[in-house]
């Protein structure tokens, strides 16, 4: 083998190519020595930052296939080791900074705030699927996104209007912990994070479009069908000029098709609401996700108006931002909990002695529930919903630490890497501990730049609350009501907490378990 690569090198190509090489490095010394001859007749030009360090990259694909097959948020963590904080890497055509340290993201979200403040505008598949990007969660940075983002605020998940859901939490939570429970009388397996998955699906449809949606399956799975195209490799986000490929393999007819089908779907549904609306045929009027936006629409005076479009965009981001992460979250919390044992039964006696004897659980009871609130958070930190936040895209050039950043240049954060950095969290920084969150007043809203499960900045998830109320009422139901265990003489050390590549990083492995009933349901 040696031999061979050794023949291989006086090939006639290896033999142009040195010589083609020595050829370039004689003039460019030539040069070089031309301008330093000539240079000391002109003013001193300023020295221009070096571009942030990273892994070698090859031809063509730049860093892909380090990060192809993997999970690219623990990749990415571990080339910042080697490499640094604020890692540059090639994907394809594109540049991409990697903020993995407090500091990195420190200046990137408030040093250059407005710079980073958008999205990268030419992601196609997303492009297609998110309306062309009017909704709040891709909008670039300007007029019409603050007023969408005033919207959410104010209207769409304002702290009132999330509460106004509670009924309807209420009523999902009480079907699923009935349906463990009869699993429970059996000793079925239960499957958390399908049956959470299905629970929230159901939540986030009542809450947009009502009860009575008789779209709702369709819905659901053109929704499931487009988060896979979302996720799938699409040619043009990383090679620009060989977008046609995606024409080609048929990708891009996949995702308009989708698209059609569901603008279809949303028509059906905006139509049907519009109708109740008008004549007042059913009691959810004005209660509704999809009534409010419908309203605002029809009254006009905003300064961008409301179209269809926006409608359907808005509706959409609010689902899959409200539905996956959730039960991704409630699962994850369920599989620590599982393996600590110690851990949960500290938490399920908080929740019980908080209850006094009584069978039915309210939302009123959460914010008693301290220990709870910590675990959530902890779950949040070592598992967060999204690995690697939503890209931003550099507007003008600029400086980060000492780097400079060309305008377009991609910027990833890596969540993942932040709320496992022992700097911050300790050389116990990979163990499952609540508890330390009891001493810090680390939280969820972006002012603590090591713990960003719901981002940073101006673009900080504005669905948070209502995120949150459905994690939190649905895992002290569960713990609450039920006894849990592995199946089959499991051992705790032998559950397995390694997580799948994707927008949410699921579990790798569903988690399957035994429910005992505890406390019996109302």
């Amino acid at each position: 083998m040696a031999m061979e690569l050794a023949t291989s090198l006086f090939f006639p190509f290896f033999i142009t190519l040195f010589l083609g090489f020595f050829i370039a490095v004689a003039l460019l010394l030539v040069l070089w020595r031309a301008r330093s001859s000539t240079g000391a007749h002109k003013s001193h030009r300023p020295q221009v930052a070096p571009l942030p360090p990273g892994p070698p990259k090859l031809p063509l694909i730049g860093n892909v296939h380090q990060l192809a097959g993997s999970n690219p948020h623990r990749t990415m963590r571990r080339l910042a080791r080697t490499h640094g904080q604020l890692m540059l890497l090639r994907l394809g055509q594109k540049d991409v900074i990697v903020a993995s340290s407090v500091e990195a993201v420190e200046e990137i979200v408030k040093r250059h705030d407005v710079n980073f403040a958008s999205r990268p505008p030419d992601l196609a598949s997303s492009n297609i699927l998110a309306y062309e990007g009017i909704g709040v969660s891709m909008a670039p940075y300007g007029g019409y996104w603050k007023q969408m983002r005033r919207i959410y605020a104010t209207e769409l998940l304002s702290p009132r209007r999330v509460k106004s859901f509670a009924t309807i939490r209420e009523d999902m939570t009480r079907k699923l912990t009935a349906e463990i429970a009869g699993m429970a009388s059996t000793q079925t397996p239960v499957h958390i994070g399908e049956m959470v998955t299905s629970m929230t699906n159901e939540l986030v449809v009542r809450a947009a479009f009502g009860k009575r949606c008789k779209q709702k399956a369709e819905f659901l799975q053109l929704v499931e069908g487009a988060v896979s195209l979302i996720t799938s490799f699409t040619v043009a986000d990383m090679f620009p000029s060989l977008k046609f490929l995606d024409t080609l393999t048929g990708l891009k007819h996949k995702l308009k098709r989708t698209r059609a089908k569901l603008d279809k779907v949303f028509d059906e549904i905006i139509a049907y609401r519009q109708a109740a609306r008008a004549d007042g045929t059913t009691e959810e009027v004005e209660d509704l996700i999809v009534d409010l936006l419908v309203r605002l629409k029809d009254e006009g005076g905003l300064e961008f108006p409301i179209t269809i479009d926006v409608i359907k965009a808005v509706v959409l981001e609010i689902f899959l931002g409200g539905t996956e992460t959730s039960s991704t979250t409630i699962e994850w919390a369920m599989s620590e909990l599982v393996k600590n044992p110690e851990t949960m039964e500290k938490a399920q006696r908080e929740i019980r002695e908080a209850m006094r004897g009584k069978s039915k659980l309210e939302e009123s009871d959460i914010p008693n529930l301290s220990y709870l609130k910590c675990v959530i958070k902890e779950a949040m930190r070592l598992h967060p919903p999204g690995p690697l936040l939503l890209p931003r895209v550099c507007t003008n050039t600029c400086e980060v630490m000492g780097y400079r950043v060309p305008a377009g240049t991609r910027a990833l954060i890596n969540a993942f890497a932040l709320g496992r950095d022992e700097a911050y969290w300790g050389a116990d920084a990979e163990s499952f501990k609540p508890e330390r969150f009891e001493s810090v007043s680390v939280d969820f809203r972006g002012f603590n730049f090591e713990f960003v499960p719901f981002g940073v900045g101006r673009r900080i998830c504005p669905g948070m609350n209502f995120g949150l109320s459905v994690v939190e009422v649905v895992l002290a139901n569960l713990l609450f009501h039920f006894d849990w265990k592995l199946p089959h003489g499991m051992k705790n050390e032998d559950l397995d907490m390694m997580e799948l590549s994707g927008a949410s990083a699921p579990r790798k492995t569903p988690l399957v378990v035994l429910a005992d009933l505890a406390i019996p349901l109302p």
